[in-house]
């Protein structure tokens, strides 16, 4: 292999990996920013992440077993957020319409406003404010792609 072919592959080869690595750290920082900020915005509330992901899902009553499926965890676990949620007024348990065995978590009137009250916070002062909406869109069609989860 001829020198300057040699360094041309090197150059190519340390750019990829530079770039691949450039990328990996900034989608990194980028999601260590947006957990913070969700954190300290949880907080506000005096919230577990878990209770503020439990109330962001229940913008429709959804069971137990559909709640723990979106949270990634186990009924049990389910059962002991919605219990804190229920003791503090935010959730009540009523009959599934079409499953008489199953109870279906909905939230109180108390409960909508603190879910809409996280959803603001959570949009407020966002790492990602300075973006505009358009920007917003094309980086989430960016990072889908990136997942495999659209086509190009």
């Amino acid at each position: 292999m001829t020198t300057s072919r040699a360094t041309t592959e090197a150059k190519t080869s340390a750019a990829a990996g530079c770039g691949f690595r450039e990328i990996r750290g900034l989608v990194t920082e980028l999601g260590r920013r947006l957990d913070a900020h969700q954190r300290s915005r949880i907080a506000e509330l005096d919230l577990t992440p878990t209770q503020a992901k439990a109330l962001e899902e229940l913008g429709e009553p959804k069971t137990a077993r559909e709640l723990a499926a979106v949270l990634c965890c186990e009924p049990p676990n389910v059962t002991y957020v919605i219990s804190k949620l229920e003791k503090q007024g935010m959730v009540v348990r009523r009959p599934h319409p079409a499953d008489g065995r199953a109870k279906q978590l909905v939230l109180t009137e108390a409960g909508r406003e603190l879910r809409l009250d996280l959803l603001r916070r959570m949009g407020t002062a966002s790492p990602l404010d300075h973006l505009s909406h358009d920007e917003r869109s094309a980086l989430r069609d960016e990072l889908l792609r990136a997942l495999g989860r659209i086509d190009d």
